[in-house]
């Protein structure tokens, strides 16, 4: 029970954080910290490894779905080939999502459990803002997700980087 509490107190802490404009604490860790048991017992089958658009490069060959994003070709332009490789020999879904919208969609279409993602300071702040984070996982219109995540390595929407063998040890 306190350990909950703790973890509900320290999204308290990093919401009022956000809103006063101070420095935000390491909340993506807080939250690995606190999921990471619980999503280590869903079944692989449930979970889906899912990247940002922002880390496929201007000259890749991806086409886009409207059912499951961006279709990663395995080019090796950018690390996102290699991650969805090892996702699939895992068990992991492998999804590039064009959006935190197109995200949420996707997550109650798949009726996924778990989540393994890479997002940028901006889209956690909105996240946290708008979904109900709760200690049996992330609402998502009914649904509870329990979530493993990293940061991007900076706040840009074009190009942007990631620790690819970070990733890796998510999953």
């Amino acid at each position: 029970m306190f350990r909950k509490l703790k973890f509900l107190g320290q999204l308290s802490i990093y919401r009022l954080q956000c809103i006063l404009g101070l420095e935000k604490s390491d909340i993506m860790t807080v939250i690995n910290d606190y999921y990471s048991a619980d999503f280590r017992e869903i079944n692989k089958d449930d979970v889906a490894v899912i990247l940002p658009h922002c880390l496929i490069g201007n000259e890749c060959p991806a086409k886009f779905s409207k059912l499951d994003g961006i279709i990663c070709k395995q080019c090796d332009l950018c690390g996102c080939g290699k991650i969805r490789n090892s996702a699939e020999q895992k068990g992991y879904q492998f999804y590039i999502s064009p959006s935190v919208g197109f995200t949420k969609r996707l997550s109650k279409r798949k009726r996924l459990k778990g989540v393994i993602g890479v997002v940028c300071d901006y889209e956690i702040e909105r996240g946290i803002a708008t979904e109900k984070i709760t200690g049996g996982g992330v609402r998502i219109d009914g649904g509870r997700i329990k979530t493993q995540g990293m940061h991007l390595d900076a706040y840009d929407c074009i190009n942007n980087n990631v620790n690819w063998d970070k990733i890796e040890e998510l999953m």
